[in-house]
Order: C-alpha cells, then sequence, then structure tokens
C-alpha cells in the first residue's frame, strides 16, 4: 500500500510540474511576443533578486505577524519550494510584466493598480489579501525596474507561508 500511495503522489506531482512548466512556457511566450513597456531599470537582477527576497520576508512579517520558520531541505519540501518559484515567476510575468507593463501607457498608478486587481481577482481565496501582496510586488517591480525583484518577493513569501504552513501541520498532529 505505501508503494501505491508513493506512485500516486509521484504521479501527482508530475503532472502539477507539467502544468507548471506549460503555465511557464505560455507565460514566457506572452511577455516576449507581447514585449510591453518595461520600467526603467534601477537594479541588476542580484540587486533586484536581494530587494525581492528581503521585501518578501517583510510582506510575510507584516501578514503573518510571526517569525519565519526554515524547511527541513527533504527532497519533498524542496519539490514545493521549486513548484512555489515557478508559479511565482509565471505570475509575475504575466501581472507585472505584461499586464502591468501594458499598462504603463495610462501611468503608474493606473498600471499597478490595474495589475492588482487583476492579480487578486484571478485567485479564488483571500482576494483582499491578494490586493496588497499585489500592489507590493507591483510597486516593487516599478520601483526596482527588475522582473527578478518581483519574483524573489513573490517566491520568498510563498516560501515562506508554506513554511509557516508546515510547522502548523506538523503541530496539530
Amino acid at each position: 500500500m505505501p508503494v501505491r500511495a508513493r506512485a500516486h503522489g509521484a504521479t501527482v506531482t508530475s503532472r502539477v510540474l507539467v502544468r507548471l512548466a506549460i503555465g511557464a512556457a505560455t507565460a514566457a511566450t506572452l511577455a516576449l511576443t507581447l514585449a510591453p513597456a518595461v520600467p526603467a531599470t534601477r537594479f541588476g537582477p542580484l540587486a533586484g533578486i536581494a530587494a525581492g527576497m528581503l521585501a518578501g520576508l517583510v510582506l510575510y512579517l507584516v501578514v503573518t505577524r510571526r517569525r519565519p520558520y526554515v524547511l527541513p531541505p527533504i527532497p519533498a519540501a524542496l519539490a514545493a519550494c521549486a513548484v512555489l518559484l515557478v508559479a511565482a515567476a509565471s505570475e509575475e510575468v504575466v501581472w507585472r510584466r505584461v499586464v502591468l507593463g501594458e499598462l504603463l501607457r495610462v501611468g503608474p498608478a493606473a498600471a499597478v493598480a490595474g495589475s492588482t486587481l487583476g492579480f487578486a481577482l484571478v485567485h479564488r481565496t483571500r482576494q483582499l489579501l491578494h490586493l496588497g501582496t499585489g500592489a507590493a510586488f507591483g510597486g516593487l517591480y516599478l520601483a526596482t525596474g527588475a522582473l527578478a525583484a518581483s519574483i524573489a518577493a513573490h517566491s520568498a513569501y510563498n516560501v515562506l507561508l508554506l513554511a509557516l504552513a508546515e510547522r502548523r501541520r506538523k503541530a496539530v498532529l
């Protein structure tokens, strides 16, 4: 029975990874095809990633009011982090690079507002929370000019939430 459960879990994981890969490829294709305006780059990729990681941590602290927890370096946790990274990168390409980039033509405030509203509406739960996080990711993208910053912030925030959820799950067991 345990072998069967593992095999089923592997199948589900591989299906999720395939769907995420397709989503990431679609997002990248949209970004390259539409080629929206990009805010002036103020940060290089590494500085953008560092700023994004810090912003993701601060956002997590503000939203949860809890200290961050670290996931153990086990294959399942690493796979979950990889899935979150691909999902965050895909969403950031679509909502910041494409939507916000296209809306920059009408002004930065309208661009952040429009992309944030769309980002929140496509999330089925906690839409008010997603208004706040979407605005933070959009503002960071405009402030740094680096898509890597908003991807890093989104990824860091999601991974920290995953670690918190895992800690809570283990506390219940």
